[in-house]
């Protein structure tokens, strides 16, 4: 079967940072999580299986110091069950004004994938000025924008095709580099660039947008980008499926070529190559209790949420591919919290804890871009310089860099400004040291964040020859 890859570009030319907007990675600093509850059906599936995605997410929120938006419907209408979450919560032990419940009926029949209903959160000068954009079917985005008192529009793209209007199929690093999708094998892609679609899409600061052409709905099924140069992406081989189960078993193929288009035709925001790092998805089984089939291609491990410090990861009921999920992401994310959230029930309605979450950021942020040496360096000079790009609205900014032999304390260096918002400082080099590792800091008055996101726990490390 023939595949097919399409690449739109952005017409608009971005000639200053200030002018632009842009819309933020997972990993940034985020100040809510908004969720929907919905209890699909009747079901023998323990209760508290079912609203465990929420009481982690209530509880990691709490940790964060984030806010949780849980919409929470009262009346039967669509819902086979309503259930009090807030007494729920409380006889968890889990009480904080963080967490508020908003009650309304029926704003979308798609509870709870509020990944799907908009949200969009985009910086409409890069750093402040926030707005939440949502499409004209997000129902549940509209309403959460109105009731939170954000400001809002609605984008009416001249595109009809769904997929570029999902939050579940939207990935991006940030710096406005890529947007990921991913897009069905049965759709007729455009042949040709759509200039209306272009422009719609730079309302995001997005310079150009990858299709996938996958049997998947969304790219968060296969994908999560987890820094500017790091892809998870899933694993399906064939042993995961049951033929008496599943009738597509050629996911994998797929993937494979997905990941091999975009090692040969994107770059990072840095200008290089992507790294990818598989997690084998849990094994296709039935689910006897719910009566439901939960799918090899549904039980993935990169529909997962980056919530500040920690990682909620998907969990299938499944210990030996749950375990060896965890263990991936701690080795591929060192320093954060990695949290196991059962999904297995969502699992069978195609959907996992990104989707069934969204974050609304920061209401203002720091632009932060370091490039961080990835290859061992030579080099005979007795300093050597680390460069930071930051931008900021505060007119009282700090950076420091601080750095390390092995096994050694901290010590601080301040960065100094040099031009276009670019900090430098010079560690000194030990000839006897092969190893330094390093992390920036920047402080506002109201504001601290660093880069890694969660050093000193992780750092960036010089390797010399």
């Amino acid at each position: 079967m023939n595949k097919s890859y399409l690449i739109l570009f952005g017409f608009l030319f971005i000639k200053s940072f200030a002018q632009t907007q842009r819309h933020p990675a997972e990993w940034e600093p985020i100040s809510a999580v908004v969720m929907e509850y919905h209890y699909f059906e009747k079901t023998k599936v323990n209760l508290t299986q079912i609203l465990d995605p929420y009481l982690k997410i209530a509880n990691t929120c709490i940790e964060e110091n984030v806010k949780l938006y849980i919409l929470n419907p009262s009346k039967k209408s669509l819902y086979a069950y309503q259930v009090n979450l807030d007494s729920v919560f409380k006889s968890h032990g889990i009480f904080s004004p963080l967490i508020k419940f908003i009650t309304k009926d029926s704003i979308d029949e798609r509870y709870p994938w509020i990944r799907d209903h908009g949200l969009n959160f985009v910086y409409q000068n890069g750093i402040s000025q926030p707005i939440i954009y949502n499409f004209p079917e997000d129902k549940s985005g509209s309403f959460v924008a109105k009731n939170l008192h954000l400001k809002n529009a609605i984008i009416k793209p001249e595109n009809t095709h769904e997929y570029y209007t999902d939050g579940g199929n939207f990935l991006t690093d940030g710096h406005g580099t890529f947007n990921i999708c991913a897009t069905d094998l049965t759709t007729d892609l455009p042949t040709e660039i759509l200039p209306k679609y272009d422009y719609f899409y730079q309302k995001f600061g997005i310079k150009k947008t990858i299709n996938l052409r996958v049997p998947f709905v969304h790219v968060d099924y296969f994908l999560k980008l987890i820094n500017e140069e790091t892809f998870l992406v899933s694993y399906i081989p064939h042993v995961n499926y049951d033929l008496n189960l599943d009738k597509f078993t050629g996911h994998q193929s797929y993937i494979d070529e997905a990941v091999i288009f975009l090692s040969n035709n994107l770059k990072s925001t840095f200008n290089r190559s992507f790294k990818f790092i598989y997690i084998q998805n849990a094994p296709t089984a039935f689910d006897t209790i719910s009566n439901r089939i939960l799918h090899t291609a549904n039980a993935t491990y990169t529909n997962a949420l980056i919530l500040n410090n920690q990682v909620l990861v998907p969990q299938y009921q499944n210990k030996s591919f749950d375990s060896l999920a965890l263990a991936t992401y701690k080795k591929a994310m060192p320093g954060y919290k990695i949290i196991g959230v059962n999904c297995r029930y969502y699992g069978t309605f195609s959907g996992a804890i990104h989707c069934m979450t969204h974050e609304i950021y920061n209401s203002k942020s720091i632009y932060i871009k370091h490039k961080w040496p990835r290859n061992p360096i030579k080099t005979l000079k007795k300093f050597y310089p680390i460069k930071v790009q930051i931008i900021s609205n505060s007119k009282n900014l700090d950076v420091y860099l601080y750095w390390r032999f092995p096994k050694k304390g901290f010590k601080r260096l301040t960065m100094k400004k040099k031009n276009d918002n670019f900090y430098t400082a010079y560690i000194p080099i030990n000839s006897k040291e092969k190893t330094i590792d390093y992390f920036i800091e920047v402080k506002t008055k109201y504001y601290t964040t660093k880069r890694p996101v969660v050093a000193p726990k992780n750092t960036y490390h010089l390797t010399f020859e």
